[in-house]
């Protein structure tokens, strides 16, 4: 905190950004490290004195609780006691002599929002903004802010740097329309926007010595921290997934769904990440009739034994029989052991499992396909008037080329099937582990300016694995098992078909049909509505 004698004095970015009226509702101030973020979101309230009104109320907020009394609090009593303002350590509150308030405290999970429910925010400062997830910002900053008092107003001012899972929807919302800032952004319902850039070299308050420290950083963390450039960073990866419904996105864009209970012919997978010291993850998929692959089931240990864990896969998978069970290819390697992780695996489950494919590139291939059955925006369907089937061209490619390029030649003529199966993965709700590690992934460190395609690897990240294998496997199956599931999709049809007429003898005729084409019995679930 810059202060000379009693007198704090602002940097000109500073003093730009404290001199943004009220009728623009979000303003960042963001770009680089040093450039005096924490600072301006703590002395907003005070230059613009309304601290003096007794019903003025500011949530100032970090990501996580050490974040907040580490790094935060000693600069705000440093601040705030200035002003005559009293520190209520339990609650985190500043009081000032009039009554107004400023509030320090956390969210570091979306469900957190809910403890502000309650409370009426004039000024709302998320520090670091680049480390929370969009919901959090929008939640609290468009339900949460609003004034009953005509002289206070009902903003928000936040500040923040490249990098963090917030990274890609912030650089969205205020940097890519306007990099350098300084631009009024209009949003829905005519709301007003705007980016404020700074760097430490903005702040002629810095110490020298911050400067060569970022100078020293490998090349993207130097241009993200010295310079503020959010292009540096990639961000998160699946920036696509949705685990909550957004305001104008469509109904299907949603991952993340409430457990129903799923008819027992649907296909069935069992897919493991094993670890000790590291997490052990295993995920319980199943497959739609329409596509869709369904996760609606995890268990996760972490330092337990296989002779410890297995039991409680087994009690599952001898219930339920799923078709594939299959673990990551190192647990077949070879580690001086009498058996492998495989063996051992097998003997305390009591059936085979398949091993992963850990080429080189699957890891890339792995979070394409993720991707692919993360998407909810159905493919662009091609306007043009298509080309004319050839003949004799089809007959070349078969005498010439192979098999494969020629269904392929014949398929680009089958009329486009609509996409009525988006998202192609979804998950229950209870699967937490999963949905996080999804939601935390962000990209690795890019090398020669070249940003890197892989995930960068943090604390956690094991279910990310499992579901690249879950997605992997029902790809496979996809194309592997076509006649089952043209079986699968007959079965569904039957299903539709009973809810319509309630013909059950009709209903267990022709599931009998299907049976016997089989040679095996299917038994009939139960729905719950």
């Amino acid at each position: 905190m810059a202060f000379s004698g009693e007198k704090w004095e602002p940097s000109k970015k500073q003093a730009q950004f404290l001199a943004l009226p009220p009728t623009i509702r979000e303003a960042a101030y963001a770009g680089g490290a040093g450039s005096g973020k924490t600072d301006i979101l703590l002395v907003y309230g005070i230059i613009h004195k309304w601290h003096e009104n007794p019903n003025f109320k500011q949530l100032f907020l970090r990501r996580t609780f050490p974040e907040l009394k580490n790094e935060v609090v000693p600069r705000a009593k440093q601040l705030y006691r200035r002003f005559g303002a009293t520190f209520n350590a339990t609650d985190m509150i500043f009081t000032f002599p009039s009554g107004a308030i400023v509030k320090l405290w956390h969210c570091q999970n979306e469900d957190d929002v809910h403890q502000y429910d309650s409370m009426e925010i004039n000024l709302f400062t998320p520090d670091e903004i680049t480390s929370y997830t969009e919901y959090i910002y929008l939640y609290i900053g468009f339900t949460r802010v609003r004034t009953n008092d005509p002289k206070l107003p009902a903003i928000i001012r936040t500040a923040g740097m490249p990098g963090g899972i917030g990274h890609t929807w912030f650089k969205k919302r205020f940097v890519d329309p306007s990099p350098k800032g300084g631009i009024i952004l209009k949003g829905k319902g005519g709301n007003k926007r705007i980016l404020v850039f700074a760097t430490q070299a903005d702040n002629p308050h810095v110490d020298p010595n911050y400067k060569q420290s970022l100078e020293a950083l490998p090349e993207a963390e130097k241009r993200a921290k010295l310079y503020g450039d959010f292009d540096a960073y990639l961000g998160q990866v699946f920036d696509e997934f949705r685990d909550r419904r957004y305001p104008d996105e469509p109904e299907n864009a949603l991952h993340v769904i409430e457990p129903f209970d799923i008819p027992s012919w649907w296909p069935r997978i069992v897919i493991g990440d094993w670890g000790f010291a590291a997490m052990t993850w295993i995920g319980y998929a199943a497959i739609s009739p329409t596509r869709r692959v369904i996760v609606y089931r995890e268990q996760w240990w972490r330092k337990t034994k296989i002779e410890e864990w297995v039991p409680f896969v087994r009690e599952f998978v001898d219930l339920e029989n799923p078709r594939i069970i299959k673990f990551c290819k190192s647990a077949g390697q070879d580690r001086g052991q009498e058996h492998t992780i495989q063996e051992q695996i097998e003997t305390a489950l009591g059936r085979q499992i398949e091993l992963s494919n850990n080429s080189p590139g699957s890891r890339i291939a792995g979070k394409v396909l993720i991707h692919e059955y993360l998407r909810w925006k159905p493919k662009h369907q091609p306007t043009l008037e298509s080309k004319e089937y050839n003949e004799e061209y089809a007959q070349w490619i078969l005498r010439n080329r192979t098999v494969e390029e020629y269904k392929a030649y014949l398929n680009s003529f089958n009329p486009l099937i609509p996409e009525n199966n988006l998202p192609k993965l979804q998950i229950f709700s209870d699967c937490p582990v999963l949905i996080n590690a999804i939601k935390s992934a962000s990209y690795a460190k890019s090398k020669d300016g070249i940003p890197a395609e892989d995930i960068a690897q943090f604390d956690g990240d094991d279910p990310l694995d499992g579901l690249r294998y879950i997605v992997d496997t029902a790809d496979a199956y996809f194309d592997e098992a076509s006649n089952e599931y043209k079986t699968l999709q007959s079965r569904e049809q039957l299903v539709q078909r009973l809810e319509q007429d309630k013909d059950w003898t009709a209903f267990y005729r022709n599931n009998l049909t299907l049976d016997s084409r089989e040679n095996r019995i299917v038994s009939v679930p139960r729905f719950r509505r």
